[in-house]
């Protein structure tokens, strides 16, 4: 008897001994590990949730007949799934003629906004000047100064724009009258000064400093002048920061509604953001409640149908975004 109660509590010496083992499956640091990443999982897979209910549920409802709206067991699956909603939210919000002129904006922009505020980046990168960082310091501070501030006067100034009294002297005394335009996108692009050109120059700014300065001298050595060493040296390798920036631009300028609000008048060329905040009214009145429930979805089915370029955008140049993230320093 005794010596079976001694091989028991050797064989209970034995499992403890196992657990605390340093190499065995089931140390301390081991399941922490496990714990850990379980709970980042679970963090992770909660905000995927939070972020993508949103899209997830207006696809869903973009699917949907009126009985399925009404049908309380009809949840995410339709019964009854269609895409003529979609068909409806393309004719009411005039998709094709809204679209180029979304692309018209924010593609000029964009490339506006590369080409600048890569020059200016380089300039406060690379070259020292009188009041360098009091420069830079007022480039950061136009990114926390709302655009509500300065918008009255901007839309003023082109509703008569002038420059140094010229076009007026040319004109008979009248400045002209950009309003309705394109223009007052495109031309603040060309002196650094579009929608967030303060972040963009940063962008530029940062990646040039974390290059290496031995490009620039060989460059010198050859023979290349300072633009020359920035077109053919410094900017080829700068083309993640190139995406980046393009693609903050071209996404910030298509969801864009202040300013086409305030600078665009005719129906006929507002940009895909103001069809959006407009399709209420594009799709039809809703008086009853069978009227809203028959449109909710088209209307689900024209916020996918305008966010589904941005999506292809994004994983287009997905690699080359998080790749100038990483060399930047971006958050948040």
């Amino acid at each position: 008897m005794d010596n079976e109660v001694h091989v028991q509590k050797l064989k209970e010496s034995q499992v403890i001994s196992a657990w605390s083992k340093p190499g065995s499956l089931l140390t301390t640091s081991r399941v922490q590990g496990i714990a850990i990443s379980a709970f980042r999982f679970i963090l992770f897979a909660a905000l995927i949730y939070i972020l993508l209910y949103p899209l997830l549920w207006a696809f869903s409802n973009s699917l949907k007949f009126y009985e399925d709206m009404v049908d309380p067991t009809t949840i995410w699956i339709p019964k009854h799934p269609t895409l003529s909603r979609y068909l409806e939210a393309w004719n009411a919000i005039q998709y094709v003629p809204a679209f180029i002129n979304s692309l018209n904006i924010s593609l000029s922009t964009a490339v506006l906004q590369v080409i600048t505020c890569s020059f200016i980046g380089y300039g406060f990168a690379r070259f020292n000047f009188k009041e360098k960082n009091l420069i830079f310091a007022l480039v950061m501070l136009t990114l926390i100064i709302p655009p509500q501030t300065t918008i009255i006067s901007q839309y003023v100034h082109y509703s008569n724009f002038d420059v140094l009294g010229i076009i007026s002297l040319l004109n008979g005394g009248k400045g002209l009258n950009l309003l309705d335009t394109y223009a007052p996108f495109i031309l603040p692009t060309f002196f650094g000064l579009g929608l967030k050109s303060g972040l963009f120059i940063y962008i530029f700014r940062q990646f040039f400093r974390g290059m290496p300065q031995e490009l620039e001298d060989a460059a010198y050595i050859d023979g290349c002048g300072p633009l020359q060493t920035y077109i053919r040296i410094m900017l080829p390798n700068t083309i993640p920061a190139i995406v980046t920036v393009f693609l903050f631009s071209f996404v910030w300028h298509w969801n864009d509604v202040f300013e086409p609000t305030m600078y665009i008048q005719s129906f006929s060329k507002y940009p895909l953001s103001l069809k959006l905040i407009s399709i209420d009214a594009l799709i039809g009145g809703y008086e009853g409640t069978k009227d809203v429930l028959i449109a909710l979805p088209a209307k689900d089915a024209g916020v996918i149908l305008i966010m589904l370029p941005m999506l292809i955008l994004y994983i287009i140049g997905q690699r080359y975004f998080v790749e100038s993230v990483e060399r930047t320093g971006i958050v948040g």
